[in-house]
């Protein structure tokens, strides 16, 4: 095994790599979502060792007080740095008010009282509190888009707390805390191990909210927040699948913006993107919370509706296009007003399959749009066309 003194070399080494790491994705890689802390953190970490070692060496009291308070600062700022990863407000007194406590226990135990193992309760005892403090942030982490990094930060918030309590019962049970040289090793390897799982896990909750970031992208439009034509496309094939099975009814509207075309070349695409979003939100504002409203490209839009008739679906269909209409979109000329056109259609039985539906509902809207537009046609089983 290699000496203390090489280890804590090695040590620093990896930690300020891992610092430099994150300090040139965060120059970088702005989108990330690296915060400054992190790399900051991981400078400051190592520079404990480095300090006490050099510390015990000259037997300097001052330089020991050093080394514990950036033992200290570094896991704060790491746990702080979890806080700003989720965006929540800053508490810079709650942070003076525990640094400035920390550093009167640590010189009381320094100055007036002389006692290494009074130095190493206080630091557990705050480390602890940092451990706490990570913990309480954790839990702002959605589980949804975080399951294993918010796992990660309450066992990083634990593992002061549990060294905490292990220094109380070794005073407690009156063991030796005299470090050795082969305890020292053991230390810093297993600081080491600490530090490189610690940024494992910073890149773990990145990468887990890069891939909720994507995941929502690819289930919601991206202009509109509506469903994308994918997760419509699923939805409906279990809607019909379940109709087969139980004969629950599920019906289908089709739907888009009248003249769209005209308004974007017009008044261009900019108004075309907010006719979009609004027709989108008057849509949304329409509809019940189990049915799935799409954008299924352009200005084509769905809705499908699970354990809904064909008269219900009509009525919905009305109230969404009696909002379309009411709805004023503002254009260097003055105010835009929006129509639409409106196909609803009804699984039939006793089998169904997604593409008829569609069909059927794509055949409803044709019609409206044969007689003008402006309107919401139903295809029931007495306008549906009849084979010759």
């Amino acid at each position: 095994m290699l000496d203390p003194v090489s280890l804590i070399v090695l040590h620093t080494a990896m930690m300020w790599a891992c610092a430099v790491a994150f300090a040139l994705i965060r120059r970088f890689e702005i989108g990330w979502g690296f915060p400054w802390h992190w790399p900051v953190a991981f400078f400051i970490m190592p520079m404990v060792m480095l300090i006490g070692g050099y510390a015990e060496q000259i037997d300097s009291d001052g330089l020991r007080l050093l080394g514990f308070l950036t033992g200290f600062a570094g896991p704060a700022v790491l746990a702080d740095g979890v806080r700003a990863f989720l965006r929540l407000p800053g508490r810079p007194r709650l942070w003076i008010v525990w640094f400035v406590l920390f550093t009167g226990a640590i010189l009381g135990f320094t100055t007036l009282l002389p006692s290494l193992s009074g130095r190493v309760l206080v630091f557990q005892l705050f480390t602890a509190g940092i451990g706490i403090y990570a913990f309480t942030v954790s839990r702002h982490l959605p589980m949804d888009d975080h399951p294993l990094g918010r796992r990660f930060v309450a066992s990083f918030a634990a593992a002061p707390i549990l060294a905490f309590a292990g220094q109380l019962l070794a005073l407690a049970l009156g063991l030796d805390q005299t470090l050795e040289v082969k305890n020292i090793a053991v230390l810093v390897l297993a600081a080491t191990a600490i530090g490189i799982i610690t940024a494992i896990g910073c890149v773990i909750l990145v990468a887990e909210r890069f891939a909720a970031q994507v995941g929502r992208e690819a289930r919601s439009d991206v202009l509109t927040g509506l469903a994308t034509r994918r997760v419509f496309d699923r939805a409906l094939e279990r809607a019909v699948q379940r109709f087969t099975e139980t004969a629950t009814p599920v019906s289908l509207i089709l739907f888009d913006i009248d003249h769209f075309k005209t308004i974007n070349d017009t008044h261009g695409h900019d108004v075309g993107d907010i006719a979009l979003r609004e027709v989108a939100d008057c849509a949304r504002a329409a509809v019940r919370p189990g049915d799935v409203l799409a954008r299924l490209g352009g200005d084509e839009f769905a809705i499908l509706l699970p354990e809904t008739d064909l008269p219900q679906a009509t009525d919905i269909a009305r109230r969404v296009l009696d909002r379309l209409r009411s709805l004023r979109v503002a254009t260097p000329g003055g105010p835009l007003r929006l129509s639409g056109s409106f196909g609803v259609a009804q699984a039939l039985p006793p089998s169904d399959t997604p593409q008829a539906l569609v069909k059927r509902a794509d055949l409803a809207l044709y019609e409206v749009k044969r007689r003008g537009r402006n309107d919401v046609e139903a295809m029931s089983l007495a306008t549906l066309p009849q084979p010759a």
